[in-house]
């Protein structure tokens, strides 16, 4: 029998379910001690996936430690990251790790489902060359590819932004930022505004800050305390309430598509969004807005019975139902396909008259045509 290892969002909503009873729980990592870092992923044997609110018994399959090394290279990791913890990490960075693992298990069939997907430009053609590598000397592989998804090399293209917008009114207002996990600087020194009128695209490497900075502007990142910040124009040091924050705001992430309860239809995860009972404007505003994505046919289907596309759909139109004063989109093209992706940004098109879009992306130009300015985060490390 061949051995198999499978590299797949299906395994890292695993990964984020155990570990993540809650979708920013990476924010606040530090405190469980007994949270399993990137090293027992890659060489304990055996590793089990367990935590306080998870149980599994069977083990993940065993691995060669010889190979660390080379795992690390393909990854495109430093050393360092072993001492990190695996809930602690971006989506990109546990995709990443997930891919140096399938490696050390030294399969004899290896199947890659959207390989591509949550990787910075960058990492994507250097994955691309490591996989033609692999086929010419013989490794059994099994790519699947998103259709219409700019996934291979030479894909990229250039930003193109207007000039800054910088009279209207301050809306977020971050001086000297510095965000840190343990011993890791994560963003340092970071001086940035976003004003009215205008439309941020966030762009970087895996693991620059991307996400970090997002919870930040949510509210979600405990470390808002620690620095000088004004959001929505007000002062978190000065009766911030962090609820009232998130009422005025649209939020998506990976993390919330990977752990979002599934036995709920896709126009109720619209309407539970509304005050109840919610009236019959409401609900045929929410039927408008979820056929204009694409999803008219699948309203009574629960979210477990969607696509891994049509999911991240329906949730980003819950996160825009209720005409949010800033819509908070961290990755939402990932493994999105062309069409799909049209249908995305021209909703965003739209929205932006009166809403304030700050997108996160790891591909330059991958963008609706509404943003105005973009911002480039490095690598720290």
């Amino acid at each position: 029998m061949k051995k198999t290892s499978f590299f797949s969002s299906d395994l890292q909503r695993k990964i984020k379910k155990a570990l993540s009873r809650f979708w920013q729980e990476r924010f606040i990592s530090l405190k469980d001690e007994d949270s399993p870092t990137a090293k027992d992923f890659l060489l304990k044997n055996p590793f089990f996936l367990n935590s306080e609110h998870f149980v599994e018994s069977e083990p993940f399959p065993k691995t060669n430690p010889a190979l660390l090394n080379e795992a690390l290279e393909l990854a495109g990791f430093p050393e360092q990251i072993l001492t990190q913890k695996l809930i602690s990490l971006s989506n990109g960075e546990l995709r990443r790790l997930m891919l140096a693992r399938n490696y050390m298990e030294e399969p004899d069939l290896w199947i890659l489902d959207d390989p591509f997907g949550g990787m910075d430009p960058a990492y994507r053609n250097f994955l691309a060359e490591r996989i033609d590598l692999f086929r010419e000397r013989g490794v059994d592989m099994q790519v699947n590819l998103v259709a219409g998804q700019n996934c291979c090399r030479g894909k990229a293209c250039l930003a193109s932004t207007t000039t800054p917008i910088l009279s209207g009114e301050i809306i977020f207002s971050l001086k000297n930022l510095c965000v840190s996990f343990g011993s890791k600087k994560i963003i340092e020194n970071l001086n940035w505004e976003v004003r009215k009128g205008q439309h941020w695209a966030i762009t970087g490497p895996n693991g620059s800050g991307k996400s970090t900075l997002l919870g930040i502007l949510s509210g979600d990142h405990p470390q808002i305390y620690r620095n000088d910040l004004m959001l929505l124009g007000q002062n978190v040091k000065d009766g911030f309430s962090v609820s009232e924050h998130k009422e005025k705001l649209g939020l998506f992430s990976p993390e919330m598509a990977l752990q979002t309860p599934r036995k709920i239809t896709t126009l109720e995860v619209l309407l539970e969004n509304f005050p109840q009972p919610v009236l019959a404007e409401e609900k045929k505003r929410a039927i408008v807005l979820l056929t204009h994505l694409g999803l008219g046919g699948e309203l009574n289907k629960f979210l477990k019975d969607l696509s891994e596309e049509h999911l991240k759909l329906a949730l980003i139109a819950r996160a825009s139902s209720k005409n949010p004063q800033i819509l908070i989109l961290d990755e939402p093209t990932q493994s999105m396909s062309s069409p799909s992706r049209e249908k995305l940004f021209s909703l965003l098109d739209k929205i932006s008259e009166k809403t304030t879009l700050i997108f996160t992306t790891h591909y330059p130009g991958e963008w609706p045509s509404c943003i105005t300015d973009v911002l480039r985060l490095h690598l720290l490390y």
